[in-house]
């Protein structure tokens, strides 16, 4: 996966512009087996939407993401060879949101093709998938992605006037946007050892998390993130410019090393 793709991905969420939450959590066992799990939990306005429908509407964005027993075989191919559809099920979560989780089954780790879903399922390139190599009990995670820099399209700078104008847009949409999140985790079954990850905690290495109530505090950065896709840079780029921002994470390495327990 690079930049470009999971900025597109993100701001046909924002588009939605209603409370969402978007989990995958890729789950590694020492065996070589995996769990893919995707989750896509509604706010009761944006349920209200895809239940609704309509043409062209949100309601249509939001069937590329919850998934029915169709979409999850069609993504189950598109996740590689030996992956199948383990359940759909409806999830809840604490604070109200409601939507489903699709569980894929993964025979081989090894052969899995990861790049996370969006509203739109188009074909997807494959020298942008997240890969995975397992010897012994060392895990290598390879983001082909990570360096691939878009086609620059020079900018010019936002004046001091459409800075204001984007910061008032900002302060009256925020609300809308509380809980919206979106992830990228993998998971060791057994524990991590040791990794050279940039954000790992316990037996979870995060290689993308993006809270929106956070970063819409600073709409300047937040201008700059949904822009770097087409400022020609790479997902290394943009962990290294962004890694002090409150709201995301961002795994720069095009190789992470774990050693499973």
């Amino acid at each position: 996966m690079n930049l470009s793709r999971l900025i597109l991905v993100v701001a046909a969420v924002f588009s939605l512009a209603s409370c969402l939450e978007i989990k995958n959590t890729i789950i590694v066992n020492k065996d070589g087996t995996a769990i893919v799990e995707e989750t896509t939990l509604l706010g009761a306005q944006l349920a209200a939407m895809l239940a609704q429908g309509g043409a062209g509407g949100p309601g249509d964005q939001l069937k590329g993401l919850i998934m029915d027993q169709a979409k999850a075989e069609e993504r189950a191919k598109q996740l590689g060879e030996g992956v199948t559809v383990k359940s759909i099920g409806e999830v809840k979560s604490p604070d109200g949101k409601s939507g489903n989780k699709v569980t894929f089954a993964v025979a081989d780790i090894r052969k899995l093709k990861f790049q996370p879903n969006s509203p739109e399922q188009k074909e997807k390139k494959s020298e942008e998938d997240m890969v995975f190599a397992l010897e012994g009990g060392t895990l290598t995670i390879t983001n082909n992605g990570a360096d691939k820099k878009s086609d620059k399209i020079d900018k010019p700078k936002k004046s001091t006037e459409e800075l204001a104008q984007m910061k008032a847009q900002v302060a009256m949409m925020k609300p809308m946007f509380a809980g919206m999140r979106v992830t990228i985790d993998v998971k060791a079954a057994g524990g991590i050892a040791s990794t050279d990850a940039a954000h790992a905690k316990g037996d979870t290495i995060t290689f993308l998390d993006l809270q929106f109530d956070k970063l819409l505090d600073n709409v300047e950065v937040f201008g700059e993130l949904m822009e770097s896709g087409d400022s020609g840079m790479s997902m290394a780029d943009a962990a290294k410019k962004f890694e002090k921002m409150e709201g995301i994470k961002l795994e720069g390495k095009k190789v992470v090393k774990v050693e499973l327990k």
